[in-house]
C-alpha cells in the first residue's frame, strides 16, 4: 500500500502542500484532481521521489519512499510525465526498451524482450514497433509511452506495482482520451496500483476508483469517486455549479457543470 502522511512542502517560504494526507488502495485507480496550481503535479513528485516533503512521510511496501534504493525503487514505481522531448529517430521499440534499464546492465536480456512484446502488445503498438517515434500520431506516441512505463514494472511481482501518470491525456483528443484510460483502466485488475492527475470530471466518474481533490495545496476530500466527486465538493474545488445526471443503462453518473458568475458579453464591431 501507498501511504502519504501529513505531506507538507515549501519553495523560498511558499507552501505548495499542506498536510495532505491518503492511504492509496492497492490495485485501485485514483484520480488527483483541482485546480491549476492545486499542487497535483507536486504531489505526484514527491510520490515518485523524484521531490522529497518539507514535512511528512510517503512510505510505499511499508519503506518510507527516501530510504528506497533508486534502482530498486525504479523496478516498482514508473512514471509517464506530462511531456517527452524526442529528437532522435528512435523506433517505438527503442523507446519501451527504455522501461527496461533498471533490469539489465549492458543488453537487453531475453525476459526483457518477452516483456516487451507483452506491453506492446497491450498497448496496442506492437504493429508499429519498427516505426519511427516522430511518425507516430500523438496518441500512438502516448500509447508508446505508456507501454514504456509498462515495461518497467511489468514482471515486478503482483503487489509491488505503482504507476503515476501525470496528466496522460491532456494533449489527446476524445478517442485516444477514452482508449488510453481504457488501457490504464485495466492495469488495475492485474493488481497494478495507479494515480493520474485528470482534469476532466467526467473521465474521472468513468474511469478512477477514488478521487483525491486538492485545493492550493490542501485536501478538499479524499474518498471513493461518488463521494468526492458531489456537487458540494466540486464547487469547493472548482468555484463552479455542478449537476449529476444518470442516463438509464448508463453505468456511472456523468456531470455538467457551469461558471458561478458567468457573464456574456456583446460583441461591439
Amino acid at each position: 500500500m501507498l501511504q502519504v502522511n501529513d505531506i507538507s512542502y515549501e519553495v523560498q517560504g511558499k507552501a505548495l502542500l499542506t498536510e495532505v494526507t491518503a492511504a492509496i488502495r492497492p490495485g485501485a485507480l485514483t484520480a488527483l484532481m483541482g485546480s491549476n496550481g492545486a499542487g497535483k503535479s507536486t504531489l505526484l513528485k514527491l510520490i515518485s521521489g523524484t521531490l522529497q516533503p518539507s514535512a511528512g512521510r510517503i512510505t510505499w511496501q511499508g519503506k518510507a519512499m527516501r530510504d528506497w534504493d533508486q534502482r530498486e525503487l525504479a523496478r516498482t514505481r514508473s512514471v509517464l510525465r506530462q511531456q517527452y522531448s524526442v529528437q532522435l529517430p528512435f523506433t517505438a521499440f527503442d523507446i519501451i526498451a527504455m522501461g527496461r534499464y533498471p533490469h539489465f546492465r549492458s543488453k537487453l536480456t531475453e525476459q526483457c524482450h518477452n516483456v516487451i512484446a507483452k506491453v506492446a502488445a497491450y498497448a496496442g503498438v506492437e504493429h508499429f514497433l519498427n516505426r519511427n517515434y516522430l511518425t507516430l500520431s500523438g496518441g500512438e506516441q502516448q500509447r508508446v509511452q505508456l507501454a514504456r512505463v509498462l515495461a518497467q514494472v511489468w514482471d515486478t511481482p503482483s503487489d509491488q506495482k505503482l504507476v503515476l501518470l501525470d496528466e496522460p491525456v491532456s494533449a489527446l483528443d476524445i478517442q485516444y482520451q477514452h482508449q488510453l484510460l481504457s488501457l490504464v483502466k485495466g492495469l488495475t485488475q492485474a493488481h497494478f496500483t495507479v494515480i493520474a492527475v485528470l482534469h476532466d470530471l467526467n473521465l474521472a466518474m468513468q474511469y478512477a476508483d477514488d478521487v483525491l481533490l486538492l485545493k492550493q495545496g490542501r485536501t478538499v476530500c479524499f474518498a471513493p469517486k461518488e463521494e468526492a466527486l458531489d456537487t458540494k465538493h466540486i464547487y469547493e474545488t472548482f468555484g463552479v455549479k455542478a449537476a449529476l445526471h444518470q442516463a438509464e443503462d448508463y453505468p456511472h453518473s456523468f456531470i455538467t457543470v457551469c461558471p458561478v458568475h458567468q457573464q456574456y458579453q456583446q460583441l461591439q464591431w
